[in-house]
C-alpha cells in the first residue's frame, strides 16, 4: 500500500471539511457547550482572582503604608485587604466556588461527550456493516477494528478534557498577561520576550512528537492485527505447532513499538527540559528585576508576590499549551480519518430496524447473461468471463467445477456481494441492481462451505434466519435440519454458547446449526455452497432429505462436490477457468463423455 496509515491519518488543515463534519454531533449539544464554555472562562477568572490574592496574602506585612492604595477590583469587593483573615476567607470561598463550577463543568462535558460518542460508535458502525464487500476485500478486519476504536477514544479525549484544558489554558495566558501589565510594565515585557522562543520550540518539538505518536499508533494498531490473526486461526496455529512463530512475530511487532515510543519519549524530554530551563530561567530573571524594582520602591511587596505567582501560572499554561495542541491535532486527525470512513461509499441496506424494508415475494427466476467479473484490486485476473445461466422458478442448478473455476463467485454475485463488471444478472426479469438489496437478501438463503457462528448460543445462531421466530419455529427448524438430537444431548440444550465463531461445535454440527438457519429463513431463492461437506455418510442422508424438502419449489443453487447433492438437480453447470464448458442433467452429461463425466472419473465429483 503506497500511501501509509500514518500519512492518512495525519491532519491536513487544508482538510477542515472533514472536521466540519462533525457539526452534524456538536449541533444538538450546542447550549451545552456555549454554558461549558461560561464556565470554563468564569473558573479561569477565579484561577487567576485566586492567584492574586495569594500574592496579597504574600505581601501583607512587608508592606511599608497601611494606607497603600488598594486596586478597583479588590476594593468592590469591599475587604480589607491588609486583614489575613479576611483574605483568607475569600480565598476559601473563591476556591469553593471553583470547585463547583469545575464539578458541574466535568459532569456536563462528560454527559454531552458520552452522548456524541454514543451516536458516533453507533454510527462507525453501520458505516463498517453497511460497506460492500470489495471493502473488506482490500482492509484488514483487526486494523479496521483498532483503527475505529482508538479514533473515536481519541475524539472523545478531546471533547471530555483537551478542548477544556486548552480553552482554559487560553484564558488564563490572556487575562494573566493582562494582569501583569497592570502590576508592571516592565516586568511584563521582560516576561513576553521569551514567548517567541517558546512558542518556536513548541510548534518545532510538537511536530516530531506528532509524528512519532502517530507512527506508534500504528504500529499497536499492526501488533492488535496480529492477536485477532492468531486467536482467530489457533487451530492452524496449533495444528502446525507454530507458536514460537507467532510469538516472534507478535515481539517484532511490539519491540518497534517500543522502539517509535522511546524515540518518542527521547523528544518529549527534550521539549520538557527545554521548558524548564527556558522557564525557570526567565522565572529568575524576572524575580531579578522585580526585586530591584521593589527596592527602589516601584514596586509593592503584594504585587511582586502577585507577579511571581502569576508569571509561574501563565509560564506553567504556555508549557502545557503544547501538549495541549498536541492532543487538539491528534483528535482532529482522528476525526478526519473517521469521517472519511463514514463516507466511504456504502450498499443500500436498511440499517435500523425502525426503518422498513419493502417486503416482496420473488418467482425465482435468475439469469446470468454474458457476466464477467473481477476483483477491482486484481483487475488483471479474470474470474468469470461470459458465463450465461438460467435458473427457472423452482428449479435447482448445480455448478461443478475444480477449485478456482468460479464457482463461489456466482453465488457471491447473485447476492450482490459484487457487481459484475460485464453483463448483466437478472431476477424475475428485472435487473438485480433494481431491487431493494436489504429486501432482495431477505428473500434469499445462504449455507456457506465454511459456517461461522456467532458467539451466542446454539438458539440465537439458528434465529439468526428469522429474528422474530418464535421457540416451535426454531425447535421445528433444528428438527428438519437434523440437528435436534445433539442439541438436546447438550446440558443447556438450546442455550448452549457454541463459542467464538462456533469453536466449541463440530464442522458437522456447525453445518447443520447453519443449515437449520436457512430452513427457517424459508426463502425464495436457496444457495448451497458445499452444505453437506462436513457431514458423516449418515447425518448427509438425513440432512439431504431435508434439504431436498426445502428444496421443492424453490429456486435452489447448488455448489457441491458428492454426487448425491448434484445428481438430482435439474441442470448442472459445468465450470472452469470462469467459463461454463457444458450444461445438462447428471445423465445426459455422463453420455456425452466431456468435462462433467472427466471430473467424476478423475474423482473431483465424489461418488459417496
Amino acid at each position: 500500500m503506497e500511501q501509509t496509515v500514518e500519512e492518512a491519518r495525519k491532519f491536513n488543515w487544508k482538510n477542515w471539511a472533514a472536521v466540519r463534519k462533525m457539526g452534524h454531533y456538536l449541533r444538538p449539544h450546542a447550549w451545552g457547550y456555549a454554558l461549558g464554555v461560561l464556565i470554563i472562562s468564569l473558573s479561569g477568572i477565579l484561577t487567576l482572582l485566586v492567584t492574586r490574592l495569594w500574592g496579597q496574602l504574600g505581601g501583607v506585612g512587608t508592606s511599608s503604608s497601611e494606607d497603600a492604595v488598594v486596586e478597583s477590583p479588590m476594593a468592590a469587593l469591599n475587604i480589607n485587604m491588609h486583614n489575613l483573615v479576611e483574605i483568607g476567607w475569600l480565598i476559601l470561598i473563591v476556591l469553593a466556588v471553583q470547585a463547583a463550577l469545575s464539578f458541574g463543568r466535568v459532569l456536563l462535558f462528560a454527559k454531552m461527550t458520552e452522548d456524541m460518542m454514543l451516536s458516533m460508535r453507533n454510527d462507525a458502525f453501520e458505516a463498517i456493516v453497511s460497506m460492500p464487500m470489495r471493502f473488506f476485500d482490500t482492509r484488514s478486519v483487526g486494523d479496521l477494528n483498532s483503527r475505529v476504536s482508538a479514533d473515536i477514544t481519541a475524539i472523545q479525549d478531546v471533547f471530555t478534557t483537551t478542548f477544556a484544558e486548552l480553552l482554559r489554558q487560553v484564558i488564563i495566558i490572556v487575562g494573566g498577561i493582562l494582569a501583569l501589565l497592570y502590576f508592571s510594565v516592565t516586568l511584563t515585557l521582560l516576561m513576553l520576550a521569551t514567548l517567541p522562543v517558546m512558542i518556536i520550540a513548541a510548534i518545532l518539538f510538537g511536530r516530531f512528537i506528532r509524528m512519532l505518536s502517530k507512527r506508534t499508533q500504528d504500529q499497536v494498531a499492526a501488533s492488535n492485527t496480529i492477536v485477532q490473526e492468531t486467536l482467530t486461526g489457533i487451530i492452524s496455529v496449533k495444528s502446525f505447532a507454530n507458536e514460537a512463530w507467532e510469538v516472534s512475530r507478535y515481539l517484532r511487532s511490539i519491540k518497534d513499538i517500543r522502539s517509535l515510543a522511546m524515540r518518542g519519549a527521547i523528544w518529549r524530554g527534550a521539549f520538557a527540559s527545554f521548558i524548564i530551563l527556558f522557564i525557570f530561567g526567565a522565572i529568575t530573571l524576572v524575580i531579578f528585576k522585580g526585586a530591584e524594582l521593589m527596592m527602589e520602591g516601584g514596586l509593592a511587596s503584594e504585587h511582586f508576590f502577585t507577579f511571581l505567582l502569576m508569571t509561574g501560572l501563565v509560564a506553567g499554561s504556555i508549557g502545557g499549551i503544547a501538549a495541549q495542541f498536541s492532543a487538539l491535532q491528534q483528535g482532529l486527525g482522528a476525526i478526519e480519518s473517521l469521517m472519511e470512513l463514514m463516507d466511504e461509499s456504502r450498499e443500500d441496506v436498511v440499517t435500523q430496524t425502525k426503518q422498513p424494508y419493502p417486503a416482496f415475494q420473488l418467482r425465482g427466476e435468475v439469469s446470468f447473461e454474458n457476466v464477467c467479473f473481477h476483483y477491482a484490486n486484481r483487475a488483471d485476473v479474470t474470474v468469470l468471463s461470459g458465463v450465461n445461466l438460467h435458473i427457472e422458478p423452482g428449479k435447482r442448478v448445480a455448478l461443478v467445477g475444480p477449485s478456482g473455476a468460479g464457482k463461489s463467485t456466482i453465488a457471491s454475485l447473485l447476492q450482490r456481494f459484487h457487481e459484475p463488471t460485464g453483463g448483466i444478472i437478472k431476477v424475475d426479469g428485472r435487473p438485480l441492481s433494481e431491487y431493494d438489496l436489504t429486501g432482495f437478501r431477505k428473500r434469499i438463503a445462504f449455507v456457506p462451505q465454511e459456517v461461522i457462528l456467532f458467539g451466542g448460543d446454539i438458539r440465537s445462531n439458528i434465529a439468526y434466519g428469522k429474528t422474530d421466530a418464535s421457540e416451535s419455529e426454531i425447535r421445528l427448524a433444528a428438527e428438519q435440519a437434523n440437528a435436534l438430537d445433539f442439541i438436546e444431548s447438550f446440558p443447556n440444550g438450546f442455550a448452549t454458547v457454541v463459542g467464538e465463531r462456533g469453536v466449541q461445535l463440530s464442522g458437522g454440527q456447525r453445518q447443520r446449526i447453519a443449515i437449520a438457519r436457512a430452513i427457517l429463513r424459508d426463502p425464495d431463492i436457496l444457495i448451497l455452497d458445499e452444505a453437506t461437506s462436513a457431514l458423516d455418510a449418515n447425518s448427509e442422508k438425513e440432512v439431504q432429505i431435508a434439504l431436498d424438502a426445502l428444496m421443492r419449489d424453490r429456486s435452489s443453487l447448488i455448489i457441491a462436490h458428492r454426487l448425491s447433492t448434484i445428481k438430482n438437480a435439474d441442470q448442472i453447470a459445468v465450470l472452469s477457468g470462469g467459463s461454463i464448458l457444458e450444461m445438462g442433467t447428471h445423465d445426459n452429461l455422463v453420455v456425452r463423455s466431456g468435462a462433467y463425466k472427466k471430473l467424476v472419473e478423475n474423482q473431483e465429483i465424489d461418488l459417496v
